[in-house]
């Protein structure tokens, strides 16, 4: 059975790689500008905190490239909420998640954090105490956008509760999650998938998270779905569908279903994780072509779509391009009922009725064409006859 990594702390090297800090014990001509006690709360500026970019649950837009400036420094938290708050008045989805976070925000406000985040202390490459959080990333944005809304000066502060880096992990991230705010059906496709990746022995380089060029959250996640590659074996080692389903609290088949989910591109996966469509409709969504999913995970969403609703549009689209349908069938339908209906006239009268109403209304040249389509198509009834 692939080994598994049992937390963050599993290699300091990595990890200061991962989150650009220095993980190295200070010497004792030099000591860390913050003495660590674990298991204290503490006020921390929200500045002087860096998020998992690998959180199960995805918070932050990836639209306008909103998470990857945030990720790669190149915005902070303040620029950040600015241009995530600019985003509610064209999707109804980001504003409802945002008025989620704002409400958490006021709440936090008025009757204090009740709650504590968690997360260690890290020592950067520049000298400087970086907390690293572990759990808690929604009242991290709920602070941080309350602040960008009200326009407040002065730096919110998130209370946390200092652990150890062994104790960073995803399990405690998901149990935080559901304790918390329930994942949606990508969310716990993420944990699946991350839980699968950390019994795995040694990734390749380019999805190693702790290589100087990390993959991106959705690439690492996506990755599960290849175990060959990552396994050399088409099955999962025995035992780790029942362990990783213990801790789920999942069967096997419903968590092989969920990571399916993660075939969808990063927008969509954003799309129906911030509009928390279940699994079983992403399920039928998925049987279409992928050039297809692009419509059909938006008008679910607009439409509040059921599984045997997204069933129904594939099955009436499928109706509507038989060949029963077509012109040509229709007209041949027509023409059998006309036949019938000859075989009941006695007499050259009645067909001088049916030309006569026919032609009623009609232009000339449209009496003609009419008269010419039929006479095409009795000569091609008597080369069917021949045949």
């Amino acid at each position: 059975m692939a080994k598994r990594k049992s937390d963050l702390s599993g290699n300091f090297d990595r990890l200061t790689k991962t989150y650009g800090v220095d993980t190295k014990k200070p010497t004792p001509e030099k000591q860390p500008q913050k003495q660590i006690s674990v298991g204290r709360n503490e006020a921390v500026p929200l500045g002087l905190i860096t998020l998992d970019p690998y959180q199960p649950r995805q918070i932050i837009p990836v639209y306008d490239g909103i998470k990857v400036k945030y990720y790669s420094g190149a915005n902070d938290w303040r620029k950040t909420t600015k241009l995530w708050l600019g985003l509610t008045a064209s999707d109804p989805a980001i504003d409802k998640q945002v008025k989620e976070l704002l409400e958490m925000g006021q709440s936090i406000k008025k009757l204090k954090q009740i709650e504590p985040a968690t997360g260690a202390w890290i020592e950067t490459q520049g000298g400087e105490d970086r907390f690293t959080l572990s759990t808690g990333e929604r009242r991290f944005w709920s602070l941080a956008l309350t602040a960008e809304f009200e326009k407040q000066k002065e730096e919110p502060q998130l209370i946390c509760q200092v652990i150890k880096l062994s104790e960073m992990n995803l399990e405690r991230q998901f149990v935080e999650d559901e304790s918390s705010k329930p994942l949606s059906a990508i969310g716990r496709a993420r944990v699946i998938a991350g839980l699968i990746l950390d019994r795995v022995d040694e990734l390749p380089p380019e999805l190693d998270r702790y290589s100087p060029n990390p993959p991106t959250d959705y690439e690492y996640y996506k990755s599960a779905l290849d175990l060959e590659t990552l396994m050399s074996r088409k099955n999962m080692p025995k035992g780790i569908w029942e362990e990783i389903g213990e801790i789920m609290g999942m069967e096997r088949k419903y968590m092989a279903n969920h990571l399916k989910l993660l075939k969808l591109p990063e927008g969509l996966q954003y799309q129906a994780d911030v509009n928390d469509i279940p699994e079983t409709v992403l399920r039928e969504v998925l049987i279409y072509s992928p050039v297809q999913w692009e419509k059909i995970i938006p008008k679910t969403i607009k439409e509040n779509l059921t599984a045997a609703e997204v069933k129904k549009i594939r099955t009436v689209k499928r109706k509507k391009t038989s060949t029963k349908d077509t012109p040509a069938a229709k007209a041949a339908s027509r023409l059998r009922a006309y036949w019938k209906v000859t075989r009941e006239m006695n007499s050259s009268k009645d067909l001088e009725q049916v030309a006569t109403d026919f032609a009623a209304g009609l232009e000339k040249k449209e009496i003609l064409k009419g008269a010419e389509s039929l006479e095409k198509l009795a000569k091609k009834l008597r080369l069917r006859a021949q045949d």
